[in-house]
């Protein structure tokens, strides 16, 4: 198996108050798929924690489209490795309405951490070679630049509790965009729809550690209405802990829900 694709029904949680999927689903569809694919070639998280080894995600990076998927719609989620270097795996994904529109696509890095030590591992300690597809690429994998000074807007703090934390007992990675899109401004999200995001995890957190997150507005041409952030996670000591960068575009157009909700 190259590729792999499930099929994901959305419910009422991957919503936002304008019924619109949330950016912190699309990243939860994107890792549950990739998972369930590693399942499939037996080398999932509960397959290579018996060779004392744990998968962490460093990279995050979606391009979104203009259209959403309402609650009870079906989506199509499709995964492959288009990249596999010594220590990173580059795994690409489409999301799909199941009229083939595109919600968003993008590619996610994957490594290898020893769970003893957390130290990297080299990708050869996996039981089995990785599937790998590069022709299907959906962008470089260069590391992308942004700019990381701007415009101080706001800062907030938050304590790790045991519902933040994932079966390696650190901070569960999306919980660092849920703590981001606190920041968000009901009129703003009202006339403007992510078009990019991207985030860098650069260290562990754990139960007990206080995140501190500064939004920052970034400095761009204004005239196209396309506003750029940058969120800025420390933990205790100012050590960096993720990095979000998302750019956001005035929306043309807003569905009426009222509309959907008589045909279904």
């Amino acid at each position: 198996m190259d590729q792999y694709s499930h099929r994901y029904s959305v419910t009422a949680a991957d919503m936002d108050t304008r019924y619109r999927i949330t950016p912190n689903a699309i990243l939860l569809y994107y890792q549950d798929a990739w998972a369930r694919f590693m399942g499939c070639l037996h080398m999932a998280a509960f397959d290579v924690v018996k060779h004392n080894l744990m998968w962490v995600i460093s990279e995050f990076n979606a391009w979104f489209s203009s259209d959403t998927a309402f609650w009870g719609e079906d989506i199509d989620v499709v995964v492959w490795n288009s990249e596999v270097s010594a220590l990173r795996v580059y795994a690409d994904f489409r999301i799909l309405k199941t009229n083939k529109t595109e919600l968003a696509h993008g590619y996610g890095c994957w490594t290898l951490l020893d769970t003893q030590t957390h130290q990297l591992r080299p990708l050869s300690a996996l039981p089995h070679p990785l599937p790998v597809l590069p022709q299907f690429t959906t962008d470089s994998h260069k590391k992308l630049r942004y700019p990381t000074e701007g415009t101080p807007l706001n800062q907030i703090e938050h304590k790790v509790n045991p519902i933040n934390l994932d079966f390696n007992k650190h901070v569960n990675n999306r919980t660092y965009l849920s703590i981001a899109m606190q920041f968000a401004d009901s009129q703003f999200m009202d006339e403007h729809a992510i078009t990019t995001l991207s985030i860098r995890w650069l260290c562990e957190s754990f139960l007990g550690d206080t995140l501190r997150c500064r939004l920052t507005l970034l400095p761009r041409d204004q005239m196209d209405g396309v506003y750029a952030y940058l969120q800025k996670i420390e933990r205790d000591g100012g050590e960096a802990a993720a990095q979000i960068y998302s750019e956001w575009a005035p929306r043309t157009f807003i569905t009426d829900i009222t509309l959907h909700a008589s045909r279904t």
